[in-house]
């Protein structure tokens, strides 16, 4: 019987990266600070099924369902029981347990995948089809923010440049087409009308097309058997049309749709949204890379050490990260999760407040009957038929 102490140790010493390496060394590939490679429990052919978490020294396979800490790893992988693999542990750790002298290394396994699939490619109509609407929750939410003059101009042009879809379920529709305008799958978000997403218990909030389409069994336009769904950046098709464009890269679709109204001019750069810290990876950026294109990150306010990490390991020389705007106009109450969207919407949302103060204030210095009335009855400026508050 093993004593609890030493199992401690040895689960204090083992290391998920180092297990695996054991088995398929240089079999894996870096993803942000993780790494994905193909699972060894299934017939895999989708590279990222399977990742290798060393943060929580944990793997996972998201097909299968197989992993665990590298305990489970070698119970499911070399078919032991658990006081054999903390033997087999032990022996690799130079750790003593009685009986561990049985585990020799084994060398390491030639990990030979089956023939790729092919690309999921959908129909570029199918996106076309699905054009925004007026009755799409987010991209009315756009529209209604306080834009200067030149800023309004951009709002329609952005949403139909990135070819913002509208489901019948009130999704917006966040079309993933890559540098070659392949229509490549489609990311489904619910949101509510202040522009924030809507996870209300018990609603509908989030799917991919691709996998609507596998639900329903349309194999004419994906079949699991015979297509790889690979995920590209939110934006990607717009390189071709802006050849000398910096691309600037956030995690959300909807901070690339805000970055773009603000600060427009796609002759000059480019915003684009990865979708997830997880796919700030050099696989997805090959694209860019090829092109020479010079790109800054800006990451969320609690991701600015994982997206360096990440960049560290693309390692492309022309990349850089902008984190001074979240720094220098962060504030509390933008929450610890913000984005440079969201900060910039409370600074727009701020100055705009200012501006109607100033314009009663102006107003009322001119009539003081005015600021009599606004004393007792709390009036508002009227423009346009709309007062203030509307």
């Amino acid at each position: 019987m093993i004593d609890d102490w030493t199992i401690r140790k040895i689960k204090d010493a083992a290391n998920i990266m180092d297990v695996i390496d054991d088995f398929y060394h240089g079999q894996y590939r870096k993803s942000g600070t993780d790494y994905v490679m193909l699972c060894p429990f299934h017939p895999d052919r989708h590279m990222g099924n399977f990742k290798i978490s060393p943060r929580r020294n944990r793997c996972t396979c998201f097909a299968c369902g197989k992993g665990g800490d590298p305990i489970q790893f070698l119970m499911l992988h070399e078919n032991l029981t658990y006081p054999d693999a903390i033997r087999w542990l032990g022996r690799k750790y130079g750790i003593e347990v009685e009986g561990a002298e049985k585990f020799t290394p084994k060398p390491c396994k030639p990990h030979t995948p089956p023939p790729p699939l092919k690309m999921l490619v959908l129909p570029l109509s199918m996106a076309k089809a699905r054009a925004y609407t007026n009755d799409d929750i987010l991209c009315n939410w756009i529209r209604a923010l306080p834009w200067d003059a030149a800023q309004q101009a951009r709002v329609e042009t952005v949403l139909s440049n990135y070819l913002v879809g509208h489901a019948k379920t009130g999704h917006t529709i966040f079309w993933q087409i890559d540098e070659q305008g392949r229509l490549r799958t489609g990311k489904m978000m619910l949101y509510k009308p202040d522009g924030h997403r809507n996870k209300d218990k018990g609603t509908y909030n989030f799917d991919w097309i691709h996998s609507i389409l596998e639900r329903n069994h349309l194999t004419q336009y994906y079949d699991t058997e015979k297509y790889d769904r690979c995920i590209t950046f939110f934006g990607m098709h717009l390189l071709n049309f802006c050849p000398n464009a910096t691309v600037n890269l956030v995690e959300s679709e909807k901070t690339a749709l805000i970055m773009s109204i603000a600060y427009g001019d796609m002759t000059r750069q480019i915003w684009m949204a990865t979708g997830g810290k997880e796919f700030l990876n050099r696989e997805k950026m090959r694209p860019i890379i090829e092109a020479g294109r010079n790109v800054v990150l800006y990451p969320d306010h609690d991701s600015e050490e994982e997206w360096q990490q990440a960049a560290d390991a693309i390692g492309y020389k022309h990349m850089t990260i902008n984190c001074q705007l979240m720094h220098e106009y962060w504030k509390e109450e933008d929450g610890p999760k913000a984005d440079i969207a969201d900060v910039l919407i409370r600074i727009i949302q701020e100055s705009a407040a200012h501006d109607k103060d100033n314009q009663l204030a102006a107003i009322m210095e001119r009539m003081p009957i005015v600021k009599a009335l606004n004393k007792h009855f709390n009036l508002e400026i009227v423009n346009n038929g709309r007062t203030e508050k509307e």
